[in-house]
């Protein structure tokens, strides 16, 4: 059985109160589903709390369209106090000021830094005693600043002072109208769930259904639970129809295919593995491990080389003999073609011995 739930909104709030009035608005007091002591709460409510909303909302709203005008003066204001003490340490380097010029402003004159203008409220201090500060040193025997002068941050300063008074009473006016909106509240719920109740209760002896969508005329909402399946002649939108979260089972009913049920003593975790489609692994996971014994492959392939021309060398000598000679064929013939016939002749009649050659050609194919 579906279930229902008081509005968690304002506009929601206001909305149901305003269907249960119009609903029974030309209906004679007895067939109105309501008592005539709800009639009067709702007829006291209802003004007020629009009114309330209404007031919230050109609050909020004369706020935001402020607030944009608000931060470029601030940014202004900020931007021509920060200039002007940095003029001043600018000054003090030059030497065309001394550094006890600082202790006008509040400032450490041993120290370079200036202040922090992290908030609304750090820039109407510095403000204030930059523009107290600087008659003081021109009085004292000092040359005015320049590049900003005084009289420039004192007009930017001021017209920031303004914006922010009026932000601040709009600020204040915004937060007001919230507060009375959130304390109301309580009292619009009371007024909504005892219309609800009494409207309910007057048509208690209708079918279900039917009970449900007279309901809705007067703002009742109803909402159906994952497990419920809503009837055809229910009065509710498509889209929530549409998208409401169901159920396997009722999905499935829907659809016209028939699962087998599930044991009681399973749980929720162990259903939603049952329900989940089975995993399938994709080409390019056999494919890297194609890849990866391949590689495999190649890797022992080198290790067997390795073996082999690291093992004895006396097991391999003869074939070692044979591809030196080879090799020596190869180079004689090289050499000949390009030295003359003397030399060849000299190669000819001096032969070297085998084992001086063998021993000469080993060590330099094993230094190879």
């Amino acid at each position: 059985m579906p279930y229902r739930r008081l509005p968690n909104t304002d506009s929601a709030r206001l909305n149901a109160l305003k269907m249960a009035f119009k609903r029974g608005e030309n209906l004679s007091p007895i067939d109105k589903p309501y008592s005539q002591s709800s009639l009067h709460n709702l007829n006291q409510v209802l003004p007020r709390f629009e009114a309330l909303l209404k007031h919230q909302k050109e609050s909020y709203r004369a706020q935001t369209e402020k607030s944009t005008e608000y931060i470029y003066l601030y940014k202004k204001a900020r931007n021509y106090v920060s200039h002007f003490f940095q003029v001043l340490n600018l000054a003090i380097i030059r030497g065309d000021l001394k550094k006890e010029a600082r202790s006008f402003f509040k400032l450490n004159p041993d120290t370079q830094t200036i202040p922090a203008f992290r908030t609304e409220s750090d820039l109407v201090r510095w403000g204030y005693i930059a523009i107290e500060g600087e008659p003081e040193r021109i009085l004292a025997g000092g040359n005015p600043m320049t590049n900003p002068t005084m009289a420039i941050v004192k007009v930017h300063f001021e017209k920031f002072q303004e914006a922010y008074r009026y932000q601040k009473n709009l600020q204040e006016n915004s937060a007001k109208n919230t507060k009375l909106v959130s304390e109301y509240r309580a009292e619009v719920d009371r007024v909504i769930l005892q219309l609800w109740n009494e409207i309910e209760a007057s048509y208690a002896e209708i079918e279900e259904v039917t009970r449900r969508n007279l309901c809705r005329e007067y703002g009742i909402t109803y909402f159906f639970r994952r497990n419920e399946e809503i009837p055809e002649n229910e009065k509710v939108s498509d889209n929530y129809r549409q998208n409401r979260v169901v159920n396997k089972d009722i999905k499935a009913k829907q659809d016209g295919v028939v699962y087998e049920e599930l044991d009681e003593e399973m749980s929720e975790n162990e259903a939603q593995e049952l329900e989940m489609p089975e995993m399938t692994i994709p080409d390019q996971e056999l494919t890297l491990e194609e890849e990866m014994v391949d590689q495999e492959f190649l890797m022992q392939e080198e290790e067997l080389e390795t073996e082999k021309e690291q093992s004895d060398k006396t097991e391999f000598r003869a074939e070692i003999e044979e591809v030196l000679r080879q090799i020596d064929n190869i180079s004689n013939t090289d050499t000949v073609e390009e030295k003359p016939a003397k030399t060849k002749k000299a190669k000819k009649e001096k032969p070297l011995k085998e084992e001086k050659t063998e021993d000469s050609h080993f060590v330099q194919y094993s230094l190879f």
